[in-house]
């Protein structure tokens, strides 16, 4: 793509400007962890013989094996933490999720009062009806009866 002419009277021709490259960056290199010779080596070059550096060498692994072991059931307290605060809000959710849809399936004042003036005319139309009925059963009750006790 070429640029239009820059007003710098020493160039009078077109120039063309590459884009700028970016340069990768360099990973970052894990720091080799040095092996157990090396780590005597460096103790017996600080004066002591090497039996008390072999000492020294293993004194030193077992601190960082130490440090490394607490600091991963702390880590693991922490999770344990977070785990059981997670669980109580997702029981909390689902608990005031459950009374929602309990509180949205109660009818509300219009559909209390339909249901209130049901079951009043229904239950006119029972009362209303229930005489009838025990007369019937109670003339079949009485032919029934007569009819066994007159053999």
């Amino acid at each position: 793509m070429q640029q239009p002419i820059n007003p710098n009277p020493l160039s009078t021709t077109t120039t063309t400007t590459p884009p700028p490259q970016q340069q990768p960056r360099p990973s970052p290199k894990l720091k080799k962890s040095p092996t157990p010779q090396d780590l005597v080596t460096h103790y017996t070059e600080q004066g002591l013989d090497s039996q008390a550096a072999s000492f020294k060498v293993i004194e030193d692994l077992q601190n960082v094996l130490y440090r490394m072991i607490s600091s991963n059931s702390s880590r693991n307290k922490k999770d344990k933490i977070l785990t059981d605060a997670s669980m109580k809000m997702d029981n909390l959710n689902s608990k005031l999720g459950l009374l929602n849809m309990k509180i949205d399936s109660k009818p509300g004042y219009a559909g209390v009062f339909v249901i209130g003036v049901a079951s009043a005319a229904t239950l006119d139309g029972v009362k209303a009806v229930l005489p009838s009925v025990f007369q019937g059963v109670a003339q079949i009750w009485g032919a029934v009866r007569g009819a066994t006790t007159s053999k």
